[in-house]
């Protein structure tokens, strides 16, 4: 990761309130740049992912580098308590995988999916052989992999076209789409999307411990 303050372009000794415009004003930039279409969207989403994580360095230094609680920031997010989760995830000082993963998921539980996924990227790069925080990014990555996925959703359980109501693993699925026709492709991958968006929820849930 750059230097924080070199993220927002300015020096450590600079005045907190110069501070805090310069991020304001980055973040209205890149939170803008992101929704362009193209490879312009994907840097601006980058960009503000990486102005957030510096953000939370230079606004700890600014507080005295107060020490959060990955306990404090689990009950947050169940609680549906984002802001406060982003709070207490940004007192911590150490930026390690962990970091990034709970940042995954609340970018995730505000449907910030880009964002999302890149702090899932940089929780595997640091962590490699962690296989929880792989298999979250595979699965969202299936995820954001469907056009038809709508952000509202995320989270709905809906079910397959079995009369017993199950739900498609992804070997069914790919049979099925390999197998049956255009429309019922298409069934089945929104059902396997809403399948895998719930799974993800679960499994990005369970690793908050």
């Amino acid at each position: 990761m750059r230097d924080p303050y070199e993220v927002l372009g300015m020096s450590k000794n600079s005045d907190p309130e110069a501070l805090k415009a310069r991020y304001e004003e980055l973040k209205k930039k890149y939170g803008e740049q992101r929704f362009e279409d193209g490879e312009s969207g994907n840097e601006g989403a980058r960009l503000l992912s990486e102005l957030e994580s510096a953000w939370s360095v230079i606004s700890r230094d600014i507080q005295g580098g107060a020490k959060g609680d990955y306990s404090r920031v689990e009950n947050f997010i169940r609680s549906g308590s984002y802001d406060s989760a982003q709070s207490e995830l940004d007192a911590i000082s150490e930026h390690d995988g962990k970091w990034h993963y709970y940042q995954s998921i609340i970018f995730y539980k505000r449907e910030w999916l880009s964002e999302s996924r890149a702090q899932l990227v940089l929780a595997v790069q640091m962590e490699p052989n962690n296989e929880k925080y792989k298999e979250s990014l595979r699965k969202l990555d299936l995820v954001m992999g469907n056009a038809g996925v709508k952000a509202e959703d995320m989270g709905r359980t809906q079910y397959g076209p079995y009369t017993d109501g199950g739900q498609y693993t992804s070997e069914q699925y790919t049979t099925t789409q390999t197998t049956t026709g255009t429309g019922a492709g298409n069934a089945c991958a929104n059902c396997m999307c809403a399948y895998c968006m719930t799974e993800l929820c679960c499994s990005l849930m369970r690793g908050c411990h």
